[in-house]
């Protein structure tokens, strides 16, 4: 298959490398993958761009896809005409049987790209929101107009597309998050992140990754925190992440309350040693999905074996078996110290759950196994809607 990928932007946040890694699996998979993301405005430390080079995949970047997201904005409007123009001869002259498209600028311009086209290719949405797509008048028109199929990772997700879009059910396929799971090997020799961190080695560690915006409700684990070591005042929280936010989501709650320097470690982002950092985990939690919705850090987590603490926001709850692999629980302070305290304080109930999500993530994130039900579903999309 000829496939062309669509992403709307520079940065290498959100779903920026799973969208990289799924086109590398696809061209080992021997197709024609090419992908058309938009150019860096400067020379960034990560990137699309890099991503592509590091992966060895076609990338292209002759297309603004420059989003109108903001008013100011408007200037783009004879850019993005220019990129469905140039975008429906590029899909033409290299004869592409497939568009998938990932954010919501980059379907405008692939959809309408598409109809402009002699060729007609099917346009594939990939489902990367964390709460699902928007589902209003608007949107239920274009989807339906410009939209052969969508992907997703969630039931929940699955069920709002079918059921909101009004989008026909055989359109529409859940498939497995994934992973570079070579990556991830808990009996791998990490660096020690607890001398780093000034964390005692006999203390449990409660990590979370993040962006500490508001909405990730670090809060409630804070309040949950205080608790806790109240009963184990040995007992670590660390924080990894960083944001603008970080002062309202962290520091705030933090001093109001109370709590000690010593028991909360501020570990920023970290890049070259974020595997170690995991490793230093004895439970991973995470309260809400950030922008990608597939929650990328607490499967990481899992494939590094940790237990897991997660509430039912988002696909949160599909990605943890409750009482197997870790806990889910109610989205607040209390069901939190519920469900971390005997985990901290017995190493003999932590032990078999991160051995369970170890062997669950390794199953079923593999890069293999998504690129082949993305794979089998464009082929279904295409025996319903061929290409000329």
């Amino acid at each position: 298959m000829k496939i062309l990928h669509l992403f709307s932007d520079w940065k290498w946040t959100g779903p920026a490398e799973p969208v990289v890694n799924l086109c590398h699996t696809l061209q080992q998979r021997g197709h024609e993958v090419t992908l058309a993301y938009r150019r860096p405005p400067f020379e960034a430390p990560e990137s699309v761009e890099k991503g592509v080079k590091e992966k060895g995949i076609k990338g292209i970047d002759i297309f603004r896809l420059a989003p109108i997201s903001k008013p100011y904005h408007i200037y783009r409007l004879k850019t993005l005409i220019s990129d469905i123009k140039g975008i429906s001869r590029y899909i033409d002259q290299d004869g592409f049987e497939v568009v998938n498209v990932h954010s919501s600028h980059d379907h405008i311009v692939g959809g309408l790209a598409v109809r402009a086209s002699r060729r007609h290719p099917p346009v594939i949405r990939m489902d990367h929101k964390r709460d699902s797509l928007n589902a209003d008048l608007i949107s239920r028109w274009f989807f339906r107009r410009y939209t052969d199929g969508l992907i997703t990772f969630s039931e929940k997700s699955k069920k709002k597309l079918i059921e909101e879009l009004g989008f026909p059910q055989q359109r529409v396929v859940k498939v497995h998050p994934a992973l570079d799971l070579r990556r991830f090997d808990p009996k791998r020799r990490y660096r020690d992140m607890r001398s780093v961190f000034g964390i005692p080695q006999d203390a449990a560690v409660v990590g979370i990754v993040a962006r500490f915006q508001k909405y990730r409700r670090t809060d409630l684990l804070l309040e949950a925190f205080s608790e806790l070591i109240k009963t184990v005042p040995d007992a670590r929280l660390l924080l990894v992440g960083r944001s603008s936010q970080m002062h309202k989501s962290v520091l705030e709650p933090i001093k109001r309350l109370g709590l000690k320097n010593n028991n909360i470690v501020l570990a920023g982002y970290r890049k070259e040693d974020y595997l170690d950092t995991l490793a230093c985990m004895d439970i991973f939690t995470l309260i809400s999905p950030g922008s990608d919705g597939t929650a990328r850090a607490l499967r990481e987590a899992m494939a590094m074996g940790k237990p897991v603490v997660v509430t039912r926001r988002g696909m949160l709850p599909e990605l943890v078996q409750n009482g197997i692999t870790g806990f889910v629980v109610q989205e607040n302070p209390e069901a939190l110290y519920q469900a971390l305290l005997p985990m901290v304080k017995d190493e003999k109930l932590c032990s078999p759950m991160g051995r369970s999500a170890h062997d669950i993530a390794h199953k079923e994130f593999r890069l293999e196994h998504q690129a082949e039900e993305v794979e089998a579903f464009y082929q279904r999309i295409l025996e319903k809607v061929p290409s000329a």
